[in-house]
């Protein structure tokens, strides 16, 4: 059976998680001496409240999770330059001394940097990592990869091609959440998620009393990601020599979506394959949300659990039934809601 990896941000979200249907969770770690030198901005793709502060904090929820028999997974999915790395070794060597079971990663040079350090976590490729094809899979299989997260992107014929010809490797897929249009790993948008993301960052040649402030707003109806915002984009023609008249490009709200971005639909096919995991997206939501997708997600399982030999239209018929029943949403479901459309 299909197993459900949750987000989760604080101990006292464990349990709660763990009793709606979570098989596995999965979080970030911000400490403060990262966040004083560097900010919050990007350092794992989900900023400010979106992950645990406290040191001791992540230990005693990895600790109870375990007590569960539920994995741990805790998400270093930035992509960090030279610079960074005397800081990152030293959050790796306080990480490391916690039970977790594997780091989620997306960076080459730090997939390479957990290698040199005979690191004895299992390591699971991001989304960023960008897996498309067989090559890629054995090209992460051969650096130490004990799964892969796949891109939003992928299609369900190739989730199962991919699942049938891998040897010693795992995958996860996505279900529920931020279903965005663009591809994960090659996108250079600035991501600045959840209310608690404030930064004054001091530029040098603002002069010293002058701050830049970036407030990111992040629930279902805002977003702090750049790819959203409206800018001005200007051609300029060589043949005449001008720059011909900038437009400005409208605020693209990613799914242009009016309900919960869902992919229960596609389990009935999903669960016929190799896939090992669903992904529900989303630490940077209430507590609440991500409860009430992890419960949805665990009962869609649930049917394909008591009759084995359920049809896919009488399965999508009743999973469909359910979600407009757990979402409050009245219209039929459309392609820009759906992962798997």
């Amino acid at each position: 059976m299909l197993k459900i990896a949750s987000p989760f941000r604080g101990k006292k979200e464990v349990n709660a998680l763990i009793e709606a249907g979570a098989d596995e969770l999965y979080c970030g770690y911000l400490p403060a001496q990262w966040k004083e030198k560097y900010t919050d901005l990007e350092f794992e793709r989900k900023c400010g409240g979106g992950n645990f502060t406290d040191l001791k904090e992540l230990r005693s929820a990895v600790d109870l999770a375990h007590k569960k028999n539920t994995p741990v997974y805790l998400a270093l999915n930035g992509l960090y330059v030279n610079a960074q790395y005397p800081l990152l070794h030293k959050i790796i060597d306080q990480v490391e001394t916690i039970d977790l079971d594997a780091f989620i990663v997306a960076d080459m040079g730090l997939l390479l940097t957990l290698r040199k350090r005979n690191t004895r976590k299992k390591i699971h490729i991001s989304t960023g990592g960008t897996v498309f094809n067989s090559q890629a899979v054995d090209f992460y299989r051969r650096l130490g990869a004990s799964r892969i997260i796949l891109d939003r992107q992928t299609t369900l014929e190739s989730m199962k091609t991919l699942a049938q010809k891998a040897v010693d490797i795992e995958f996860e897929v996505f279900i529920m959440d931020i279903l965005c249009a663009y591809i994960d790993g090659f996108c250079t948008y600035l991501h600045t998620y959840s209310v608690d993301s404030v930064e004054n960052i001091k530029h040098k040649n603002l002069g010293k009393n002058k701050n830049i402030e970036i407030l990111s707003l992040y629930d279902s109806e805002l977003t702090g990601d750049a790819c959203c915002l409206k800018y001005s984009i200007q051609a300029y023609d060589a043949q005449l020599k001008k720059i011909n008249n900038p437009y400005t490009k409208p605020i693209f709200f990613k799914h242009l979506t009016d309900g919960m971005e869902c992919g229960v639909c596609a389990l009935h096919y999903i669960n016929r394959t190799k896939v090992a995991s669903l992904k529900i997206v989303g630490r940077q939501y209430n507590l609440q949300r991500r409860l009430i997708n992890t419960e949805f997600v665990r009962a869609c399982l649930d049917i394909l659990e008591k009759d084995k030999n359920i049809s896919r239209q009488k399965y999508i018929q009743e999973v469909q039934q359910l979600y407009r029943k757990n979402f409050n949403y009245k219209d039929k479901c459309r392609g820009n809601n759906c992962y798997y459309p």
